[in-house]
């Protein structure tokens, strides 16, 4: 709002000095000396409103922070991967557990041409039980591959969560730019306005061209247009945000903050090993690769049967001549011959032994593209650091101090208005660049955060 009074405050002073120049020379000299006195203040007031900034990164953090948390309890995406994690878990005792016993019931040795139970002594009525038992340590293998299985999920889930975080932040800082963008064109705006009836002024006095009032005007139009673009690109970026909230797409969200600073601290370097150790999308790989592992021992283990214990009871009844028959139990133990070992277990261990392979090349393969993500990540922040550095500590105040010059200048009668109007605007964007640099600045933190997989701001 204060630059905004500012560019006005300017327009009307420059206009002042031109309603002097038709006065007489001695009275126009000493308006001109407390116009520009006048100007003076405005210029300092100006200059301090342009590079005072209100350290605002608390408030800031808060409101990520609400977001975050509004995220992480309403996320769909996430929330699928929770419920997989869960159901993931729910398979591990199911590995561990031994197959269902069978329960048999029969009838032995019925004589058909009577279909009587009491006419000969072999003829009775069955019930058994069989269970199978795996080989000792297949269970365990089996138990083994689905507690890998589920932490690899687990993991997942942890990554899917820290990329709901870093897409919040990014749309957020989106956001950030697009409000910045909007409000620098409002005031560009707002000062071609004035512009517009400064050359109109001085059209109608004589001392103006023609070609300055349809200018500025032109400059109002694609100001306008500019203003159409960004409050779509506004639209899109809430959408955005608003999605990854579970919020309705169309649901209000409050202009961003206008100011922020860099870090205080620096931005921690990770070795690879702690990457390793931290980042879950790793740590998901790696427990793939176990799961493996012990699937290939699990197929070495298949060469070996498994057991088949069973029991029945056969009651039978009295014959008809009178003698009684006794109730028989019988017990069996059978196994599986793998008699076709070579083309079907050996086969399987083979089979098995290459996936492992494969996973782990699949694993060096990931782990290389973070770490090269990991340093082009680097790259972007430091330059954007540098950046923001660059124009908070010298661009800005070499525009401000350019169109202070050719205020100067415009006072004597050696500049013309235009280039005054457009050393103001050079600050402006200058100043939107600034905040762009900024913004893509926490972008690209967020995203490294992600591919480390923690904090990166060192506590002092």
């Amino acid at each position: 709002m204060t630059k905004k009074f500012f560019s006005i405050y300017l327009i009307k002073s420059i206009i002042i000095i031109d309603q002097v120049n038709s006065l007489h020379l001695k009275r126009k000299k000493k308006m001109k000396k407390y116009v520009s006195m006048f100007l003076g203040i405005v210029f300092a007031f100006g200059g301090f409103a342009a590079f005072s900034q209100t350290k605002v990164n608390i408030s800031t953090n808060d409101i990520l922070k609400e977001l975050i948390q509004e995220a992480l309890e309403n996320n769909p995406r996430l929330e699928a991967a929770v419920q997989r994690a869960l159901s993931a878990e729910k398979t591990i005792p199911q590995a561990g557990a031994l197959p269902d016993p069978q329960l048999t019931f029969g009838l032995s040795n019925l004589p058909v041409n009577s279909f009587s139970f009491d006419q000969d002594p072999m003829t009775g009525k069955v019930i058994g039980v069989m269970q199978m038992f795996p080989f000792p340590g297949k269970l365990s293998l089996m138990t083994d591959i689905a507690e890998y299985e589920a932490s690899a999920v687990k993991y997942q889930q942890e990554e899917i969560r820290n990329q709901v975080i870093r897409m919040v932040k990014q749309a957020y800082f989106d956001l950030y730019t697009i409000d910045r963008a909007f409000e620098t064109t409002e005031k560009n705006r707002a000062l071609m306005e004035q512009f517009v009836h400064l050359a109109e002024t001085k059209y109608a006095t004589g001392s103006g061209l023609q070609q300055d009032v349809l200018r500025s005007q032109v400059e109002i139009s694609k100001l306008e247009d500019d203003l159409i673009m960004w409050k779509q690109k506004r639209l899109s970026a809430v959408a955005r945000l608003n999605a990854l909230l579970n919020r309705p797409v169309d649901a209000p969200v409050d202009k961003t903050l206008p100011e922020l600073m860099l870090p205080d601290s620096p931005i921690a370097i990770f070795p690879a090993e702690e990457i390793e150790q931290n980042r879950p999308l790793l740590k998901a790989w790696n427990e793939r690769i176990q799961k493996v592992g012990s699937a290939v021992k699990l197929a070495e283990r298949d060469i070996w049967p498994n057991f088949t214990v069973g029991a029945s009871y056969r009651q039978r009844n009295d014959l008809a001549d009178g003698r009684q028959m006794r109730d028989f139990l019988s017990a069996t133990v059978s196994l599986n011959i793998p008699l076709y070992f070579k083309r079907k277990q050996k086969a399987k261990v083979a089979e098995k032994e290459l996936d492992f392979i494969a996973t782990k090349s699949e694993y060096d393969n990931v782990k290389i593209n973070v770490l090269s993500e990991i340093e082009s990540i680097l790259a972007e922040l430091e330059r954007n650091r540098k950046r923001v550095e660059l124009y908070k500590g010298g661009i800005l105040l070499q525009a401000q101090q350019s169109l202070e010059s050719a205020h100067a200048g415009y006072r004597v009668g050696k500049v013309d208005f235009l280039t005054l109007i457009n050393n103001w605007m050079m600050l402006q964007n200058y100043e939107l660049q600034y905040f762009f640099a900024l913004s893509n600045y926490y972008k690209s933190l967020a995203h490294y955060e992600l591919a480390v997989g923690g904090n990166v701001v060192q506590k002092n």
